[in-house]
């Protein structure tokens, strides 16, 4: 299965992956400046945040797009429906 999205929302999780990837650059960049430990710790803070959005967007396509195409089709949907429930369960 190809992920759930259309190009527009692909490029937009693109485009939040890559500034999240320069958060990431910097953290790395604040701990080899011995940057104080909370500030770095306030930036992983914050790069967490970021990808908990991306995430959920993620989620959110998965659910209106696949799970729901399945559930009109009658197609996979349960196993589809298990998988995220794994999934869920994985990152409590």
């Amino acid at each position: 299965m190809s992920f759930c999205c259309n190009e527009e929302e692909k490029t937009k999780l693109s485009q939040r992956l890559n500034r999240i990837e320069g958060q990431i650059r910097g953290i790395n960049k604040m701990i080899l400046e011995d940057r104080e430990c909370m500030e770095v710790l306030n930036q992983i803070t914050s790069c967490q945040s970021a990808l908990k959005g991306v995430w959920k967007e993620v989620v959110r396509g998965h659910l209106q797009n696949c799970i729901s195409e399945a559930l009109k089709t009658d197609k996979d949907s349960r196993t589809l429906i298990n998988e995220l429930v794994e999934h869920l369960d994985k990152i409590k």
